[in-house]
């Protein structure tokens, strides 16, 4: 009886600490996101947009058919991209555009990401380097994947 009531307890704790995402519509997105996606994607190709979290709290994925991905806070800020065919130029900052034409002319952007809190940017190219920036644009490290 006593194994019965920890794994019970097991269970149940595992249950609440797991993932709360949830499937959402388009519609649900905050504007912000819903008018980027309108801009740069036929919204006919999105397969599943997912909320995790909660209300003020909440972060959004969105993905494709094509398996491109995106991220987006609870505002509708973009926090990541990847398109396996290219990210959108217009989404790249141009400081972060320069340096890698400047260092890798022939690669392409297939993920651009912002992470405020650690206060970078990062980028990876298809030919598997990462690159990380400061807020600003300066390149900090170079990474091989």
């Amino acid at each position: 009886m006593k194994k019965l009531l920890i794994i019970a307890f097991c269970a149940f704790s595992l249950s609440a600490c797991a993932d709360d995402s949830k499937i959402i519509s388009f519609d649900l997105l905050p504007d912000n996101a819903k008018t980027l996606l309108q801009q740069y994607v036929d919204v006919q190709q999105i397969i599943a947009v997912t909320q995790e979290g909660r209300s003020a709290w909440a972060e959004y994925d969105v993905l494709l058919s094509d398996r491109s991905q995106w991220d987006f806070d609870n505002k509708g800020a973009l926090e990541s991209v990847r398109v396996l065919a290219g990210v959108p130029n217009e989404l790249v900052p141009t400081p972060i555009q320069t340096t890698v034409t400047k260092m890798y002319p022939d690669a392409l952007i297939i993920k651009y990401s912002i992470d405020k809190s650690d206060r970078e940017q990062e980028v990876e190219l298809n030919n598997r380097i990462e690159l990380t920036f400061d807020l600003s644009g300066a390149l900090k490290e170079v990474d091989v994947d």
